[in-house]
C-alpha cells in the first residue's frame, strides 16, 4: 500500500464542490499544494465554479459529475488519495404532503448514488494499492428530527447509519483505507434557503399545510442556529485530511453538537 504521511500531497476529489463547504474546502487545499478534484451536479454550476477559480487564481481539475447518472464512472479514470463525499440535495415539506417522486429523488442522491460512487472509490483505491481516506459528510439535523425537513434529515439519518456500519465492516478487510463520518450542524451557506424556500414544488396538489407559515418558522429558527464562522470547521478537516490517523467521527461547530445531546436527553 502507498503511505501517505502528514505533509505530502495528496489527490483529492470533492463532490458537490461548487459552493458552500465544499468549495471552501478545496479552495484551503488547493492553497496547501494538494491536487483537487472539484465536481458539479450541472453544466450551470460548472461555469460558475470555473469562473470563481479563475477569479481567485485556484488551480484545480473542475468537471461535472452527477454522480445519478454515468458520470459517476469518470471516477475511475482518476487516482484518488482521499474522496470527500458532500453531493447532497435537500427536499422540504411534510411527509403527508410529499409527492413520492421527489422522496426517491432525495434519496437518490443523498443514498444510494453516493454510497455507490464510495463502493468505487474504495475498490479503486485497494485495486491502485492506495491507503485512501474516503470522508462521508452527514448532518446532526437528523437526531433531531426537524418537522417538514424529514426527507432530508431521514436522508442523513440513512448515511451516518451506513457509514458507522461500513467503519465496523471494513475491520475485517486486510487494508489501511480509512473512512470518517462529518456530521455538520446548520452552517449559512444558502443551502438550507434553498430547501425551505422550494417547499410548495414538491408538494402534492391537495396540500394539508399551510406552507407560507411555515417558512417563516424555518427561516427565523435557521437564523439562529446557522454559523458563518467556517474557519474552525475547514481546519479542523483539513487536519484529519492530512493526518495519518483521521477521526472515525467528526462534529462541528462544537456548540450545536452540544445543543443536540441536551436535547436528545429531553426529547
Amino acid at each position: 500500500m502507498v503511505k501517505i504521511v502528514l505533509g505530502d500531497t495528496m489527490r483529492i476529489l470533492i463532490t458537490g464542490a461548487s459552493s458552500g463547504i465544499g468549495y471552501k474546502l478545496g479552495k484551503e487545499l488547493i492553497k496547501k499544494g494538494h491536487t483537487v478534484y472539484l465536481t458539479t451536479h450541472t453544466d450551470k454550476e460548472l461555469v460558475t465554479l470555473k469562473a470563481k477559480l479563475l477569479e481567485e487564481r485556484l488551480d484545480a481539475l473542475s468537471f461535472k459529475m452527477d454522480i445519478t447518472t454515468k458520470d459517476i464512472n469518470l471516477v475511475d479514470k482518476l487516482k484518488i488519495d482521499c474522496l470527500i463525499n458532500n453531493a447532497s440535495i435537500g427536499i422540504g415539506g411534510s411527509i403527508l404532503d410529499m409527492s413520492i417522486k421527489h422522496l426517491k429523488e432525495n434519496y437518490d442522491v443523498n443514498i444510494f448514488s453516493s454510497f455507490k460512487l464510495i463502493q468505487k472509490v474504495y475498490k479503486n483505491m485497494l485495486k491502485d494499492k492506495i491507503n485512501g481516506k474516503i470522508f462521508i459528510i452527514s448532518s446532526l439535523s437528523y437526531y433531531i428530527n426537524l418537522p417538514f425537513l424529514g426527507c432530508y434529515t431521514s436522508s442523513k439519518a440513512s448515511i451516518s447509519t451506513l457509514t458507522k456500519t461500513l467503519q465496523k465492516e471494513i475491520k475485517y478487510l486486510d487494508n489501511n483505507i480509512k473512512i470518517s463520518l462529518i456530521e455538520l450542524g446548520a452552517y449559512k451557506t444558502g443551502f438550507n434557503d434553498v430547501m425551505i424556500d422550494n417547499k410548495e414544488k414538491y408538494q402534492n396538489k391537495n396540500k394539508l399545510f399551510n406552507y407560507n407559515k411555515i417558512t417563516k418558522l424555518q427561516k427565523k429558527f435557521f437564523k439562529k442556529i446557522e454559523s458563518s464562522n467556517y474557519k474552525p470547521l475547514i481546519n479542523k478537516l483539513i487536519r484529519n485530511i492530512e493526518s495519518k490517523n483521521s477521526k472515525k467521527i467528526i462534529k462541528k461547530p462544537k456548540i450545536l453538537s452540544i445543543f443536540t445531546k441536551i436535547y436528545l436527553l429531553f426529547h
